[in-house]
């Protein structure tokens, strides 16, 4: 009879013990410098870039200037009219607590970094042109 009544109970109650909840879409603001005369974020995983929620605003300062400025859900691609610094704000949205993403630059001795409220990624190899991946934390549990 017990063994019955647990049987019961568990067949009442796993379901919703079992049932995972859908993740929920958040939109985290990142902020990215760069000293290199063009650079590129792009996505790698299901994040995409979006446009600042209401309270907030995008903004980017460039000490010489900005030749181009591309802006796609996927991939922001700058060039700057000098090796001077550059830095912007930027919004994802996404479900995940980590982005994976490529950073790129394009000048031998310059850098590239993004960072968010709980980590920071920098691109600074030696080598022109160069790109490298990484995880940026977006969200600690």
């Amino acid at each position: 009879m017990r063994y019955l009544l647990a049987c019961m109970l568990l067949s009442v109650f796993m379901p919703a013990i079992a049932a995972d909840e859908e993740p929920v879409e958040k939109i985290y603001e990142l902020e990215f410098e760069t000293d290199s005369s063009w650079a590129s974020i792009e996505i790698r995983d299901d994040a995409v870039f979006v446009n600042a929620p209401a309270d907030s605003a995008m903004s980017i300062t460039a000490k010489d200037g900005l030749r181009a400025y591309n802006i796609s859900p996927k991939k922001i691609y700058l060039r700057a009219k000098s090796r001077g610094v550059v830095n912007m704000n930027l919004f994802v949205r996404s479900k995940n607590n980590v982005l994976g993403l490529t950073l790129c630059k394009g000048s031998r001795n310059s850098y590239s970094w993004i960072k968010s409220d709980e980590s920071r990624q920098k691109n600074d190899l030696k080598e022109p042109d160069h790109c490298e991946q990484h995880a940026l934390v977006l969200n600690l549990f």
